[in-house]
C-alpha cells in the first residue's frame, strides 16, 4: 500500500525579503521624519520659503506677505497636508517591518495596505484645499484686489487618488488569498 502524503510547506522567507523589508521600512521612517523635519526649516527660512512660492506654489510672481503670522498659519497648513503622506508612510514602514519579520501573508498586512489607499485618497483630497488655504494665506495681508484664492487638481492628485484606489484593490485581493490560504492550510 503507498501513502501519498501533501505536508503544508512550511513559510520559507528568503533572506532577500527580509533585507528588502528592513530597508524599506527605515526609509520609510527617515522620510516622515524628513518631512516634519523639512516644515520648520521652510517656514523659517527667507531664502527657501520664497524659492517655495517662486517655483511650487501657483502665486508664482503675485505679491505675497511673509510675517510671524503667516509663517505660523503656513507651517500648520504644511503640517495638516502632510498628514496622510506621514499616515502612509508610517503604514508603509509598518508593514515592511512585518515583511522583514516573515510575516507576509496576514490580515493586518492587507489592513495596513488598505490604511495606505486611504491615505493616498484622503491626501488627494485634502492638497487643493491646503493649496487653496495656503494662497489665501500668504496674500491675506496684501491690499483688496491683490489677494488671490486659488484652487486647482492637478496630474499628482489624479494619481494619487488611483495609486490609492489600486491599494485598495490590491489590499482586498490581499484578505481574499490570506482567507484562503488559512483554508486551505485547514483542510491539509
Amino acid at each position: 500500500m503507498s501513502v501519498i502524503a501533501f505536508p503544508c510547506p512550511a513559510p520559507v522567507e528568503p533572506n532577500r525579503l527580509r533585507s528588502i523589508g528592513r530597508i524599506v521600512s527605515i526609509s520609510a521612517l527617515v522620510c516622515a521624519a524628513g518631512g516634519v523635519l523639512a516644515v520648520p526649516l521652510l517656514w523659517s527660512s527667507d531664502e527657501t520659503l520664497r524659492h517655495w512660492i517662486a517655483t511650487q506654489s501657483p502665486l508664482e510672481a503675485r505679491p505675497f506677505t511673509l510675517d510671524l503670522g503667516t509663517r505660523f498659519a503656513g507651517a500648520l497648513l504644511s503640517l495638516i497636508g502632510l498628514a496622510p503622506v506621514l499616515y502612509a508612510l508610517l503604514q508603509l514602514s509598518m508593514l515592511f517591518s512585518r515583511f522583514a519579520r516573515g510575516v507576509v501573508f496576514a490580515t493586518e498586512n492587507a489592513r495596513r495596505i488598505r490604511r495606505m489607499g486611504l491615505a493616498l485618497i484622503v491626501n488627494a483630497v485634502m492638497s487643493p484645499l491646503v493649496q487653496m488655504l495656503m494662497t489665501i494665506n500668504l496674500t491675506w495681508a496684501n491690499r483688496p484686489g491683490q489677494r488671490v484664492v486659488m484652487f486647482g487638481i492637478d496630474q499628482s492628485h489624479v494619481l494619487s487618488a488611483l495609486s490609492g484606489l489600486a491599494l485598495i484593490a490590491f489590499a482586498t485581493v490581499m484578505a481574499d488569498a490570506v482567507r484562503l490560504w488559512h483554508e486551505n492550510s485547514e483542510i491539509i
